[in-house]
């Protein structure tokens, strides 16, 4: 895959699980190793509106965006990690490598916005 279309700076980072002062397990993110940091091309695949639905029990609404991320190929990932993009959190949602031929990957992922 040529450079050119890989303008955008994403950091990937893995969810680990931690212990507080209290006991209790709390979520937290680090950066995966040994390169956290990688060009890749991030597009919205829904609109600007996104699709949104209430939750259960409240009285919140929760909009929901999609998008596709193409990268070049790494065996590092997996649907657990995320992505951080332009200070948003991606959650990976599927890896495919369309070509087979392990040149680039294509990822879709979700935006979660409160």
């Amino acid at each position: 895959m040529r450079i050119g279309p890989l303008r955008h700076r994403v950091t990937l980072q893995q969810r680990s699980t931690t212990l507080d002062s209290y006991g209790q397990e709390s979520g937290a993110l680090s950066n995966i190793a040994p390169d956290p940091v990688v060009w890749a091309d991030v597009r919205p695949t829904t609109g600007a509106d996104g699709a949104e639905r209430f939750l259960a029990g409240a009285e919140q609404v929760q909009a929901t965006l999609t998008h596709r991320v193409t990268m070049r190929y790494r065996t590092d990932l997996t649907v657990e990690m995320v992505i951080i993009w332009d200070g948003n959190t991606l959650d990976i949602e599927s890896i495919q490598d369309p070509s087979g031929k392990r040149q680039y990957l294509v990822l879709m992922c979700r935006e979660i916005i409160p």
